[in-house]
């Protein structure tokens, strides 16, 4: 059974996802060209987070956080990038084969690598608020990530299983 493939719910998901991905790649380049301009024009920095009230050492802090934030909006490319491979079997009327669930358990891995990536990234945003005048971030940890890779390695198992059956099933008739 194939979908129409002028599906309005698929046409609009590829869209969404062709903007997210494209945001990731833009941010992920934008930060890692700014992390070496950081360096570059580091005397020009300094006298920003001094302005600020900021120690030197808040120089290390924002490369880091230029190389975290790089990571993790990488990472954000991949998961979209799966994600729209993923509609694009749903409309070709064959979601459940092999290849999906290992998208959806590499989409899980990468919420937990973004979960994990997030730690220092927050306490590194963190100290910077502590040492700068005008710094106020909402940066913090929750759960929500976590569940989510968790519904994400379940739905793996579950588009597995799927595909076992419906092999089992074409094997019988």
């Amino acid at each position: 059974m194939s979908l129409k493939p002028k599906d309005p719910l698929l046409a609009a998901a590829r869209i969404v996802l062709f903007i997210a991905m494209g945001a990731m790649a833009v941010a992920s380049v934008a930060t890692l060209i700014a992390a070496p301009a950081i360096v570059i024009y580091r005397d020009a920095v300094l006298a920003q987070l001094a302005a600020d009230g900021a120690p030197a050492e808040a120089l290390g802090a924002l490369v880091a956080i230029m190389a975290l934030v790089a990571l993790c909006t990488a990472l954000g490319f991949l998961f979209f990038r799966h994600m729209a491979r993923i509609v694009g079997t749903v409309g070709e009327g064959d979601p459940f084969i092999p290849a999906n669930a290992r998208r959806l358990s590499a989409m899980g891995w990468i919420v937990v690598a973004v979960n994990v990536a997030s730690i220092p990234l927050v306490s590194i945003l963190r100290w910077l608020e502590s040492v700068t005048e005008h710094l106020h971030t909402d940066a913090g940890h929750d759960i929500d990530g976590l569940l989510l890779a968790l519904v994400l390695f379940i739905l793996a198992r579950v588009f597995r299983e799927g595909t076992r059956l419906r092999d089992e099933v074409e094997g019988t008739v």
